[in-house]
């Protein structure tokens, strides 16, 4: 296995369709397993590409406003909740619900557990408890909306990459938040930097090609497993050109739904932001309070 840190090299690799991703089996016989070999991640060649489409047909449907309201709503409802629940159970629940109720998925709000229990897995096929993903994988493809197999596969992906992604760019851009001082930066700049410097999909993978071919990129042994860090520096950076961003890909594998993964992480942070900004007044009104008392 080889890592490939440079954004630089690393775009060059996306870029090009010769490095294919390793495929899940499609022989596997279990539903986790199965499950992943019926995704458009872990497929190459005409299949990634019709399921693909299919994939970008469904997410088409979905009207951006729409989904970024029922995220706020749902974070709006979670904060009302005694005791309020952290950030990080915000940020990991609220995505996966708000996209599955957009999608038409049957009980949404019992999903983000079940999409929890298969997440860390679902990149590397390595599981801890097979039992625990193949009874989560057969929940969330039973909730699907649709009678179609496959397309209920494309959809439940979705819903674990929100997760996973989607949870971790909120996670992670509160945290950038919470550091920022006396001046904090817009929600869309707050976002915008923390997928330029703190990726929330820190890596991803890639099969090399034989370069005789005509492959780019960095000289890597034909066949050899990459791993391309979407978090490391940037030979091209400047003092005026900041690092180019590859928290979403690049090239015809890139996230298929920025934008839909953009709005839920806005909403959610800007209801978050008024929760403590509510916090921070009430607090104050309680200084003073005691301070009269006095």
């Amino acid at each position: 296995m080889t890592e490939i840190i440079d954004r630089a090299d690393v775009a060059l690799i996306l870029a090009d369709p010769r490095f294919l991703v390793p495929e899940a089996d499609a022989a596997a016989p279990t539903p986790f397993e199965r499950f992943r070999a019926d995704v458009s991640r872990f497929s190459n060649g005409a299949v990634h590409d019709a399921r693909r489409r299919r994939l970008e047909s469904m997410l088409a449907g979905i009207e951006l406003a729409a989904l970024a309201r029922t995220a706020a709503s749902l974070t709006r409802t979670a904060l009302e909740a005694e005791p309020a629940p952290s950030v990080a159970t915000v940020a990991r629940h609220v995505p996966v619900t708000a996209l599955g109720m957009q999608l038409g998925f049957r009980q949404a709000e019992s999903l983000p557990p079940l999409a929890a229990e298969i997440a860390d897995a679902y990149s590397s096929g390595r599981v801890t408890d097979a039992a625990a993903a193949d009874t989560a994988t057969m929940r969330l493809l039973d909730s699907a909306p649709g009678t179609d197999a496959p397309d209920d596969a494309l959809l439940v992906q979705l819903l674990v990459q929100a997760y996973a992604a989607t949870g971790a760019l909120v996670e992670r851009a509160m945290q950038r938040l919470a550091a920022s001082g006396p001046l904090p930066p817009a929600t869309h700049d707050l976002l915008t930097a923390t997928l330029r410097d703190d990726s929330p999909v820190p890596m991803t993978r890639r099969v090399a090609p034989d370069h005789s071919a005509g492959a780019s990129g960095p000289d890597v042994q034909q066949g050899a497993l990459l791993v391309l860090r979407l978090d490391g520096p940037d030979r091209d950076a400047t003092d005026d050109r900041p690092p180019r961003t590859l928290a979403f890909g690049a090239g015809h594998r890139g996230c298929p739904a920025p934008h839909h993964a953009l709005a839920i992480a806005v909403a959610i942070v800007e209801e978050l932001r008024r929760a403590e900004a509510r916090a921070g007044i009430h607090r104050t009104n309680e200084e003073t309070i005691d301070v009269d008392a006095r």
